[in-house]
């Protein structure tokens, strides 16, 4: 038994639910189970299987920021405690000299002012480690550092997309990415349809089993036939799909009451696939043939696996010219640290490509500061990196995005996640939503891997998953963030 001890000066800090969210990763970033003991008031003992070294991740209030996870750098496994504070600044500071470093060997230019908040985050870095004699100093000091790190982290982030873009623009124009936008289940507001076709090149047609056959013998593709056709009266790429979700809830209710064994349930599957890729075949796009997730019980690894790849194939079969994704939902993989899975995502992809499925691309669902069924907020680099780790399969990627837009209760909402409120302990509003699109998307726009990004939850007014994630009100009004993609679409597409 593995564990490593870290003392908190201030164990406020850790009375927000941060420590329940808190897991410790490899140097491959895979999330690992840990139980956590309070030893006194300041010095928790997190235990774990391995006793490798590993990063400690977990939620951290910065000013200015809000709620970040954040990680320390490696931590061997010994008697006297670590002082938490300290080492997160390490790592956030360390991590943000790293990037810097190798985004300067490969062209990127460092504007003087980023290079001096780079220079002072680590000075102050300095003094909260060599004042460690003092835990109160100690950790004012470490505070600074990574409020520091974090704002020149978003600085590094900007320049980066900046200048990458930049250069992409001169290699080839306008980037043929996709900026697409799920219509949900039902037909848009009329009044929204002018600012999504400006906001977007592209649409998602969900075409869900769920909504198209809810019984065995009734099938319903009323509001999908008149989604194509709306995409295709106004010049929009189509993305169909996802066809299949892995996900309990998302599944017709007749097919997960029990009555299906596995042989009857690939069967109701294939047979919904073949009816969809042939009745849409040559107007759809692109297919998002299955959404997976390794969290939910319902069905063992081996049977997702199974079934993912079924569906692959069975649209492959039927439409062999349009290219098929699949997604994976929690894409840093956080359920394997509370036990909710066993195979993180990656391994989940590796296994359908080493079994030869015919996937032209990844989807990504980062439903970002939602839980505990969406993604743990996080800062600019570390989205880049995982996206940068995921690109190493060597296939497209399609970035799904939800970001939350306030901390009310919503009614129209299905998933039980909720935000944290001591992200936003002054609150979250939809300029909020706003400054992470900002922060996130030009970089992830810059990525030559991401062939689209794709805002999976546009309308609040319509039935959704998660709480106040769209782009537009309840009374189907834009919301900042709107204007933001728009500008974005205008600078880089058009």
């Amino acid at each position: 038994m593995g564990f490593l001890r870290l003392l908190n000066p201030h164990p406020e800090r850790l009375a927000n639910g941060a420590l329940d969210r808190t897991y410790v990763a490899g140097l491959d970033g895979t999330p690992t189970a840990v139980r956590k003991v309070w030893e006194t008031d300041r010095i928790v003992r997190l235990e774990r299987e391995s006793r490798d070294s590993g990063n400690v991740y977990i939620p951290w209030q910065v000013e200015g920021h809000g709620e970040l996870l954040l990680c320390t750098a490696t931590l061997m496994e010994r008697e006297p405690p670590y002082h938490l504070p300290v080492e997160l600044a390490r790592g956030s500071v360390n991590r943000l000299r790293t990037k810097a470093e190798i985004w300067k060997m490969a062209g990127l230019r460092v504007p003087r002012e980023l290079a001096a908040q780079i220079q002072t985050s680590s000075q102050t870095f300095v003094q909260a480690a060599t004042s460690q004699q003092d835990e109160l100093a100690a950790a004012a000091a470490a505070e600074e550092a990574i409020r520091q790190s974090l704002n020149a982290t978003e600085r590094l982030g900007s320049e980066y997309a900046q200048q990458t873009l930049r250069i992409r623009h001169q290699a080839a124009g306008p980037l043929p990415t996709l900026l697409a936008g799920n219509l949900g289940n039902e037909m848009l507001p009329a009044n929204t349809e002018p600012m999504f076709r400006a906001a977007f090149n592209a649409a998602v047609v969900p075409c869900s089993w769920r909504d198209v056959q809810p019984t065995a013998d009734r099938w319903e593709w009323g509001a999908c036939d008149k989604q194509v056709q709306w995409c295709y009266r106004y010049g929009l790429k189509v993305i169909g799909g996802p066809l299949v979700s892995l996900h309990r809830e998302r599944l017709p209710d007749w097919v997960t009451a029990g009555s299906l064994d596995l042989a009857g349930l690939a069967k109701a599957v294939r047979r919904f696939v073949e009816a969809a890729v042939e009745r849409y075949r040559n107007q759809v796009h692109l297919w998002h043939a299955v959404s997976a997730t390794t969290a939910d019980p319902w069905l063992g690894d081996e049977q997702k696996l199974r079934l993912a790849a079924l569906v692959v194939e069975t649209a492959r079969r039927r439409d062999s010219r349009t290219p098929v994704f699949l997604s994976v939902d929690q894409p840093w993989g956080e359920p394997l640290a509370w036990g909710r899975a066993t195979l993180s995502p990656v391994q989940f992809v590796d296994f359908l490509l080493r079994a030869d499925a015919d996937i032209a691309g990844i989807g990504l669902e980062i439903n970002h500061g939602y839980w505990p069924g969406g993604s743990l907020p996080r800062d600019v680099l570390e989205v880049t990196d995982h996206i940068d780790m995921w690109a190493m399969l060597g296939l497209p990627l399609i970035v799904m995005f939800t970001i939350p837009s306030s901390l009310e209760p919503d009614s129209l909402a299905s998933d039980r996640s909720v935000v944290s409120p001591f992200a936003f302990p002054s609150g979250l509003s939809a300029q909020d939503q706003k400054r992470k699109v900002e922060q996130l998307w030009p970089a992830l726009l810059a990525k030559q891997p991401v062939q689209a990004l794709v805002w999976n939850q546009v309308f609040d007014s319509l039935p959704h998953r998660y709480a106040h994630g769209g782009l537009f009100t309840g009374q189907a009004l834009p919301k900042p963030a709107l204007g933001s993609l728009l500008a974005l679409r205008r600078e880089h597409l058009d």
